[in-house]
């Protein structure tokens, strides 16, 4: 086979490997002694939240805490956000990139972005 021919079929191989191969994992090593937890909840949002990449159905966040950290993993977009806890007056507020998931306890879920448009917020609630 010729040298060109070769090359051709890796990069047909590198392209399906590619396009086959979507999921990523993560693994995340944390120092100390302190146990982690994680647990899924699911939502539904408003119609705005779809609009703002939020799955249209119920859809799962994973919520991982432990080591000093709080995280939620919330889908975007097809995308897997993961969202680091920051500080709030009240619930738990967590951010990634331009995006805000707040869990204001009784108050509600919101998800929220500041765009070009200016603030766009969604209501959201647990499902079962």
């Amino acid at each position: 086979m010729s040298a060109s021919f070769n090359r051709f079929l890796a990069g047909v191989a590198v392209l399906t490997f590619s396009v086959f191969a979507r999921a990523t994992d993560l693994t995340i090593h944390l120092s100390g002694s302190e146990p982690i937890s994680r647990h899924m909840m699911k939502y539904r949002c408003d119609a705005q939240g779809s609009k703002m990449g939020l799955p249209a159905e119920v859809f799962s966040v994973e919520y991982i805490n432990g080591a000093g950290n709080s995280l939620a993993i919330v889908p975007v977009s097809g995308h897997s956000l993961i969202f680091a806890n920051v500080v709030s007056g009240s619930g738990a507020r967590y951010a990634a990139g331009g995006f805000i998931w707040w869990d204001a306890g009784g108050r509600g879920v919101t998800f929220s972005s500041d765009s070009i448009d200016g603030n766009i917020t969604s209501e959201c609630h647990r499902a079962e």
